[in-house]
């Protein structure tokens, strides 16, 4: 399976996981500053009462999108599910859920947190797109998904429009995200001519027709030599237009992109398996020791600032005439196992799963019943305990083999759901 996204060849913005975390260690200072501002304190646990009710949001509005918008299949629209169904191929992606939507604002947007994703197109945008201008706003949008950033801007903005403090806090990687999905949807279409059109056309709809396109990347040369101009491309969550046209041209006289032209046109993708043919989850599909101490130490520490946000808050409640004297500290252990049988049963994953990309899935890479899910944690802590002790049981550890559950990478996850596809 090819990776666009890691190692050598990497199509990644330059430093865009650098920016994140700066980006997420400045973020408290931020909140802060901005809370004080707005007379209301945004802390810690805040945040992950917010995070928790985003996981479980995203999760359940693909009922929501079931329910009130169209959805795309080969039947139903089939031009423009060839389309997805061609992008998602050259970037060895599964299948998403295709929905239209009337959305006067955002033309196209991927979320989700794992398989499947959901893409959704506006319907006041779709008929001016052009095919070739299409291919590069889906294939843009599945590049999101691919490099990772919908388990992330899914939480900030689930319409796919930030709003101003999001683009205060995340706007500086933010917009490296979108330079990064622009390569992937360029490498899709094929064309710096289509990408330019379809930019133009997402910024100033219908009207971009009678747009002079060269002249109006020109326009970059006067904000180029004045740092003052550039404060607004600063404070937003989207680089200027300008600069991503002058960036997608850069990209497409490199060595990078011929590199990967080569491969996703010359070379289409195999539907291969990479190590066997077995839709079985093996011990080598199961995250490392490593990645599951991470993901604990990440939740445990988000669930004990959740627990001092409902204590705080309960005992502040006073009623004249009203003594309260209930004790709501069930202790971190109970609140810890309710955090995850919730999330993993609703969502699949945690925020520290999510964070980490991994994923508890079945032995066939599907969604675990919730009686396994709860079993699974259970007797997760005192098997996990055990496990500890012998290294063999680190990747598959016991409480993975009695609830017939697995924590898997989320890479794996992708690929056997690509090979399904």
């Amino acid at each position: 399976m090819r990776d666009l996204f890691r190692g050598k060849f990497s199509i990644r913005q330059r430093n865009e996981w650098l920016s994140l975390a700066i980006t997420l260690a400045f973020a408290p200072a931020i909140a802060f500053v901005i809370g004080r501002f707005w007379h209301e304190v945004i802390g810690v646990s805040s945040v992950g009462v917010l995070v928790v009710v985003a996981m479980v949001y995203v999760t359940i509005a693909r009922g929501a999108l079931l329910g009130s918008c169209v959805m795309i299949t080969r039947t139903q629209f089939p031009e423009l599910f060839s389309v997805v169904e061609r992008c998602a191929t050259m970037l060895e992606l599964p299948m998403p859920m295709v929905f239209l939507r009337d959305d006067i604002r955002v033309p196209v947007v991927a979320v989700g947190f794992g398989d499947p994703y959901s893409l959704i197109i506006s319907t006041h945008w779709i008929d001016h797109f052009k095919e070739d201008e299409l291919t590069f706003v889906v294939g843009r949008e599945l590049g999101h998904i691919a490099a990772g950033h919908t388990r992330l801007t899914s939480i900030l903005s689930v319409n796919g429009h930030e709003n101003a403090i999001v683009s205060l806090i995340f706007g500086a990687w933010l917009r490296r995200t979108e330079f990064t999905a622009d390569r992937a949807g360029l490498l899709c279409c094929g064309s710096t001519d289509a990408a330019y059109r379809a930019i133009a056309l997402c910024e100033f709809h219908l009207f971009a027709r009678k747009v002079d396109l060269a002249a109006f990347a020109q326009q970059r040369v006067e904000i180029a030599h004045d740092s003052v101009l550039r404060l607004g491309e600063w404070l937003a969550p989207n680089p200027y237009a300008t600069n991503r046209m002058e960036t997608l041209r850069l990209f497409h006289h490199t060595a990078l992109y011929e590199y990967w032209e080569e491969r996703l046109v010359t070379q289409p993708a195999s539907l291969e398996p990479v190590e066997h043919r077995s839709g079985l989850v093996t011990k080598n599909d199961c995250a490392s020791f490593g990645r599951r101490l991470a993901a604990i130490a990440i939740d445990y520490t988000l669930v004990a600032a959740i627990g001092n946000l409902v204590v705080t808050s309960v005992s502040s409640v006073h009623r004249p005439g009203i003594h309260w004297n209930v004790n709501l500290d069930f202790g971190p252990l109970v609140g810890f196992l309710l955090y995850n049988i919730v999330l993993v049963a609703i969502a699949g994953q945690t925020f520290g799963m999510m964070i980490v990309s991994v994923r508890v899935t079945n032995t066939h890479f599907g969604r675990p019943a919730l009686l396994q899910v709860i079993w699974r944690y259970l007797i997760a802590t005192p098997l996990f305990i055990l496990s500890l002790l012998w290294p063999g049981f680190w990747r598959l550890e016991l409480h993975d083999r009695a609830s017939g559950t697995r924590l898997v990478g989320l890479e794996r996850t992708l690929q056997r759901a690509a090979l399904r596809a």
